[in-house]
């Protein structure tokens, strides 16, 4: 089925307000996927901040000690 994008702009204007996120969403999710394999991921190389450093530390000590939950323990 062919739609011309006037169609889809009379469509967007009848959308309540309160709707306009979803439908944002919807119209979003749809022109990723045909995107993605422009998709490109950059690193994040900033340094970490003292509440991040607290949690990685506290992961390390966690798994030093044994002291993690298997996913399909929590699952079951």
């Amino acid at each position: 089925m062919s739609v011309r994008k006037e169609e889809l702009h009379k469509l967007v204007d009848q959308v309540k307000e309160k709707d306009a996120k979803l439908v944002y969403d919807l119209i979003k999710v749809v022109i990723d996927k045909d995107n993605e394999d422009n998709l490109v991921a950059s690193a994040d190389n900033s340094p970490l901040s003292e509440s991040e450093k607290k949690v990685l530390k506290q992961a390390e000590i966690d798994i030093e000690n044994d002291d993690l939950l298997d996913w399909e323990d929590i699952h079951e």
